[in-house]
């Protein structure tokens, strides 16, 4: 059953379809290359003054199962960066030093003490169907975000302080506070404006009047063209985008069920960009594709890779096996294995070194005797000598999911499979597709799993992560809490300076880091970008972060 509706009708998701028959293979295949023949036709015949026509770049990706574009549903990260070229800004942007400035709408006035805000929309900005973008839409979209409960918990928290949106014309849209504000939260400007006029549409006579309210339409620089399509989404540029037509004609993403698959490809030229998987060398890859480019960039957030616990599992609600497991795990031999050196570095909370606040993490080191003797405090001993912790009948052992397809995440699981088997615990690993793991951890149905997390060492990150309040909204996917966590998130959102905001954050760490929630292994400081030497501008001066797509550029060869 789809979770959304709009105007009676379901919205469903994009998927990938069952692997195909020979025959069908052959027909699916004409047909991908008769759509990417009728994009390239009608680009070259838009009328652009663009020198570089048909400059269309294919980024590879490893498979992560069904996607979905739609901005309330989005989990994974390759559904957030296709849904970003879609749906584009919101009423305000964040710019490349972090200040917010205006994107659909001027920045905001304020009246009544800081309850009223109002935005001016800028004119001439259309939706990828031509319909032009007014303050309708944006109550639309907004009042679709306050419904949508489950959509973020940080978001679902300031929109608790949203009395109203109103709209005194078609170009302006005034948000009514509850209580009065200072700034208008910025994670509330930058929210993508959905068509109001897509889920409005009644049957015509005409029905190609009808607009398909599967197909996303958005303010974006790239749109959608085919879909579904096996293992590729082909999206086209926006010759009408408001910030001017990008320089790529188009950008096609296909996928592929592992990385070395993935790797594969791009030797043979079937992918122009790829990221390395944290197991990947860029050595060998660069030798087998002399003229690509590899580039070392930072994540845009901070990310730590983790075995995640779910706390509301019998055994693993035990904060002493909890700690045990990670004292019987080996996490400066997984980092040699699995990672390159330089790329990573070791985690003990969820912040990094690197944060001003960073400091009081309870260090646990890998000491599998101490684990064996904080078990054996709470029940569970080898009493028949078959290498297998009990505790009465019950065995000590749980099921850790991971992603499939991942040579890193299979690595990663193997040495942990064996550090804690060491020490009589029993793991039975089993590969899932991405979005399958991400859709188990916020239903709570799984009991361990490897996981890698974007997180902002911020109030809201915590809240998101941490808090008790956010487990039944699906973001806590630990299912943890701990009152005492709750009571110093919600200090850290009084407080506005860092000197007494600083004794919290520790305070946080040091609480977290010994409940042990989840086992931190490590966090990921660099990644690897393979593309073609003939893309220009994929990342920033310096080569700290990659540039988005739009801003890309295909050489011309001479």
């Amino acid at each position: 059953m789809p979770r959304y509706r709009a105007g009676g009708r379901p919205v469903q998701p994009i998927r990938f379809l069952p692997r195909p028959s020979f025959s069908r293979a052959i027909l699916l295949f004409f047909s991908l290359i008769f759509e990417i023949s009728a994009i390239s036709t009608a680009m070259a015949q838009s009328g652009s003054s663009d020198t570089r026509e048909n400059a269309v770049v294919t980024v590879g990706k490893v498979g992560a199962g069904v996607l979905m574009f739609h901005p309330l549903y989005i989990s994974l990260g390759v559904e957030r960066e296709i849904s970003a070229l879609i749906y584009g800004d919101g009423l305000l942007r964040r710019n490349e030093s972090g200040a917010t400035e205006g994107a659909l709408a001027s920045l905001p006035t304020t009246a009544d003490g800081g309850r009223s805000w109002t935005f001016t929309l800028y004119s001439g900005i259309r939706f990828h169907d031509q319909e032009f973008l007014t303050a309708s839409d944006v109550v639309f979209s907004y009042q679709l975000y306050k419904q949508a409960r489950a959509y973020d918990p940080v978001f679902h928290r300031y929109f608790q302080n949203l009395e109203m949106v109103q709209t005194p014309d078609a170009r302006t849209v005034r948000f009514v506070m509850k209580e009065p504000v200072r700034e208008f939260p910025s994670v509330l400007a930058t929210l993508p404006i959905m068509p109001k006029h897509q889920h409005d549409r009644r049957f015509f006579a005409d029905a190609q009047a009808m607009m398909d309210p599967n197909r996303p339409i958005g303010l974006g620089p790239f749109r959608l063209e085919t879909w579904p399509v096996y293992d590729t989404v082909i999206l086209s540029a926006n010759k009408n985008w408001h910030r001017g037509k990008p320089s790529l004609d188009g950008i096609v993403y296909r996928f592929y069920p592992s990385f070395d698959e993935l790797q594969a490809a791009f030797v043979r030229r079937e992918v122009d960009l790829i990221e390395l998987d944290g197991a990947g060398s860029p050595v060998e890859l660069k030798l087998a594709r002399e003229s690509s480019k590899i580039h070392a960039v930072q994540p845009d957030r901070q990310m730590f890779v983790s075995l995640f616990y779910n706390n509301q599992h019998p055994m693993l609600s035990s904060k002493a096996v909890r700690q045990a497991l990670t004292h019987a795990t080996d996490r400066e031999r997984i980092m040699s294995q699995v990672m390159m050196p330089g790329t990573g570095e070791l985690a003990y909370s969820p912040v990094s070194s690197s944060f001003w606040a960073n400091g009081n993490a309870v260090r646990y080191g890998y000491a599998p005797d101490r684990a064996q003797r904080i078990l054996r405090a709470a029940g569970w001993q080898d009493k028949q000598k078959d290498g297998i912790l009990r505790n009465g009948k019950q065995i000590l052992q749980f099921e850790l999911i991971f992603p499939r397809g991942s040579v890193s995440a299979e690595k990663v699981v193997r040495l942990i499979k064996l550090n804690l088997s060491d020490i009589g615990v029993q793991v039975t690993p089993v590969p899932v597709e991405q979005k399958e793991l991400v859709q188990r951890l916020r239903l709570g149905v799984y009991e361990c799993a490897l996981y890698m997390q974007d997180f902002e060492p911020s109030p809201d990150g915590f809240y998101s992560m941490f808090h008790s309040e956010s487990i039944e909204l699906g973001f806590n996917m630990l299912r943890y809490g701990n009152r005492q966590v709750d009571r110093s998130i919600g200090f850290l959102f009084g407080i506005p300076d860092r000197a007494r905001a600083l004794p919290i954050y520790r305070g946080l760490q040091m609480q977290i880091s010994e409940d042990q929630p989840c086992t931190f292994l490590y966090f990921i400081t660099t990644r690897y970008v393979a593309y073609d030497a003939r893309i220009q501008n994929v990342s920033r001066p310096g080569g700290a972060r990659l540039n988005p797509p739009d801003s890309w550029f295909i050489r011309e060869d001479r």
